[in-house]
């Protein structure tokens, strides 16, 4: 039994090959985080290339630095706008798939979806207003930005 008992401060050494429990959570923690960060800035690049739905700005929201007065955003400011929160913003599934790995696991790849996004905007008496958004139609309303008809 006293053989058992190890003095205080000795490190349990573990087997050959195998990393501590600790090693194992801290390697699936970053390589989620890297996996999750790839995906959301591959997601973002595909979705400014595609033609999606097209906003005009209606409210003054942006502060002009050279004049330090409201302006509305220009139409490629506000198309960056819409393309950047509808990509983070998307709640759609279609197109995900479940992969299952040898020790039973499942994860999916959200490809950058189903995402909150903090958004702010400039006020008449200096200050910044923000709001968390979860879809395109409450970013399109808290920004004063109309869909347009094509």
């Amino acid at each position: 039994m006293k053989n058992n008992l190890r003095a205080l401060g000795q490190v349990k050494k573990h087997t050959k090959g195998r990393p501590s429990p600790a090693r194992l959570v801290a390697s699936l923690a970053v390589f989620v985080l890297l996996v999750g960060v790839w995906t959301m800035v591959s997601s973002q690049s595909a979705q400014q290339g595609k033609g999606g739905k097209k906003y005009v700005a209606t409210e003054e929201i942006i502060l002009d630095k050279a004049s330090g007065k409201l302006r509305k955003p220009t139409a490629e400011e506000t198309q960056v706008m819409v393309d950047q929160v509808s990509a983070l913003t998307n709640r759609s599934s279609d197109g995900l798939t479940i992969d299952t790995h040898p020790n039973g696991m499942k994860t999916v790849n959200l490809e950058g979806r189903f995402n909150g996004v903090v958004l702010g905007r400039a006020n008449a008496d200096g200050t910044t207003e923000v709001r968390c958004v979860f879809t395109m139609e409450e970013a399109a309303e808290f920004l004063g930005l109309e869909e347009v008809n094509q």
